[in-house]
């Protein structure tokens, strides 16, 4: 497990302590089988499987967390500390065999076809030999050989031992074996689809089309066409994801990650289960990228460059220039007049590990903001050249590959970043906030979840009401009540989509776009702003508008309704027809 640890530095994990991934947890996983996690979790922290089942219930009384809850988070951070352990500095390394360096330096650099080749005549040589079978099987689950992997992991751990912490990886290919058996496979010119058919099944053609274009663009720009085709697994829920990903809850609600690329393959949660959703086809187009920087680098780019340049591209596919967006200006203006910028240091090795969402983002913004340096000052191939350079050297980082193309010492390119960075003068947006994912509560719709965004109280009192005037028809009243709740949080977005739903039902456009536009620009991924556009749009016969303001809808949250069946209109109105026969389609079997 120690290699594998190596293979994949970015992990993305955070570790947040046993209670509180147990809290997190305990709706999610009412059922687990006890004695199993229990005997893994005792191998792990080398304590008897008896002394550590009265540890979890003494814990589970003290805390009021289930016993189950409390095993599950424990053997979550057991297995994600395997995982990130190695990349701690100064963390000890197991020795390979000398005939086994070469090829675990071809999984590190996640060449798993180049490693399997070396691996085979090794295999049916050293039957027997636990390192040749360790290496094996995180070779074959780096290929998505899954049952291959599971095989040769439980063939190491008869010859090293249950105590052998080869464990830890045989239990994460089971549970990834486990949910991609019962998942549908497509495969599309260049990637391979794992997708919950029956609940997920809408999203295949959205997803297949993002990613061709995502690859043939990124291809024309970088020269990036690998050889094999992607792997790429939609987790249907939050359960399925935290198995399979060593992610959990904290890092979805508080660092954003609803996607990661690890273990040779993207991974990313169904928009379904986050309240609203989220930009769901940026995030797949921008895990490719992160893929891309993976092999280009042979796996040694820092975090900085990493999410830098997948933030840059990710919205590539769908033709929207590269820019630093209204929330991110408005991290920046702040952190630079506070003297707060997170250090490129601070990112590694990995941002879920920063405290706050607002820390998260401003990482985000920075490391975005050091690649449009690049882009500026040195051109487009820069980044190219950079990447390549960074094959060249046996260090981690960009250091050496930044001076031999920029010229630049790194302490040089930052001081000179910063004062790119200041040259922008970003300005803050007035109420602009970071946007904070949610996770769905069980069957709470998600517009019920999202009153509790209103932070005034007498403002959300008024909000219900209006809801309740609204669905009575008596849209006059309600709008009162609307207004009377932006009065007391003129910048709740809950509230303007509230007001502008019903002034559209009033046929009041101009005064209903107003309000569209300040939620827009207060929180720019919110699907029921762009719905009610949407609306507008096809009233005044504006198809093109309505087309793509609803298209912004279905790469947030496609799993609305009255959606599609709108967007199939606007479709029919330019005489696209079977891309209005398809949107029917989905609407009908989201409504049955």
């Amino acid at each position: 497990m120690s290699e594998l640890v190596q293979v994949h530095r970015y992990t993305f994990v955070a570790l947040t302590g046993c209670c509180s991934i147990a809290a997190s947890l305990s709706s999610t996983y009412p059922k687990v089988r006890l004695p199993q996690l229990l005997a893994a979790a005792s191998v792990y922290l080398r304590i008897p499987t008896s002394s550590l089942s009265q540890k979890f219930l003494s814990c589970a009384r003290n805390s009021r967390i289930g016993t189950c809850a409390l095993l599950i988070a424990l053997t979550l951070v057991a297995s994600v500390f395997q995982l990130a352990a190695a990349e701690q500095e100064g963390a000890p390394q197991t020795s390979l065999a000398p005939e086994l360096k070469p090829i675990a330096e071809e999984l590190e650099r996640w060449d798993a076809e180049a490693a399997w080749a070396g691996l085979k005549p090794l295999i049916a040589q050293q039957s027997t030999n636990v390192e040749v079978l360790q290496l094996a099987a995180e070779t074959a689950f780096f290929r998505g050989e899954y049952e291959d992997a599971l095989k040769l992991a439980r063939s190491a751990l008869q010859i090293a031992g249950e105590e052998s912490r080869i464990k830890g990886f045989a239990l994460l290919v089971e549970s990834t074996l486990g949910i991609i058996k019962s998942y549908k496979r497509y495969e599309t010119a260049h990637f391979v689809i794992s997708l919950d058919e029956k609940q997920d099944g809408i999203l295949l053609q959205y997803l297949t089309d993002t990613l061709e274009r995502t690859y043939q663009l990124i291809g024309d720009r970088y020269g990036f066409r690998p050889r094999e085709k992607v792997r790429v697994e939609l987790f249907a829920d939050t359960k399925a994801f935290y198995y399979a990903s060593t992610l959990s809850a904290r890092d979805i609600e508080v660092a954003g990650a609803v996607g990661l690329c690890k273990f040779n393959k993207l991974m990313f949660l169904s928009p379904r289960a986050l309240v609203h959703g989220y930009r769901w086809l940026d995030a797949i187009s921008h895990e490719y990228m992160h893929y891309m920087i993976t092999k280009l680098t042979a796996n040694k780019a820092p975090i900085w460059f990493h999410e830098g340049l997948a933030e840059h591209e990710e919205t590539l596919w769908r033709d929207e220039p590269a820019q630093i967006s209204s929330v991110h200006q408005t991290l920046l203006a702040r952190a630079l007049a506070d003297g707060r910028l997170i250090s490129f240091a601070r990112m590694d090795p990995g941002l879920v590990k920063l405290e706050t969402p607002e820390d998260v983002q401003l990482a985000y913004a920075e490391s975005e903001s050091a690649i449009d340096f690049i882009i500026e000052k040195h051109g487009h191939a820069a980044l190219k050249e950079i990447m390549t350079e960074m094959t060249r050297t046996d260090e981690k980082g960009t250091g050496s590959a930044i001076k031999n193309v920029t010229g630049l010492n790194f302490e040089e390119f930052e001081a000179k970043w910063k004062e790119f960075l200041a040259s922008k003068k970003f300005k803050e947006v007035e109420g602009i906030g970071v946007h904070r994912y949610r996770l769905k509560e069980g069957l709470t719709d998600d517009d019920r979840m999202e009153m509790r965004e209103i932070k005034s109280m007498i403002a959300r009192n008024r909000a219900h009401l209006g809801d309740l005037l609204q669905e009575k028809g008596r849209l006059d009243a309600a709008v009162v009540e609307y207004r009377r709740a932006l009065k007391e949080s003129r910048d709740s977005v809950p509230v303007l989509n509230r007001l502008s739903e019903a002034l559209i039902k009033m046929e009041k456009l101009d005064d209903a776009l107003e309000h569209l536009g300040r939620a827009r620009q207060l929180a720019p991924d919110h699907p029921n702003t762009y719905a009610s556009l949407g609306k507008i749009y096809l009233k005044r016969n504006n198809a093109k508008k309505a087309q793509e303001a609803l298209d912004n809808v279905i790469q947030i949250n496609p799993f609305i309704p009255d959606a599609h069946r709108d967007l199939a209109v606007a479709y029919e109105m330019l005489g696209r027809n079977e891309s209005a026969r398809s949107e029917r389609e989905i609407f009908d079997r989201l409504n049955k």
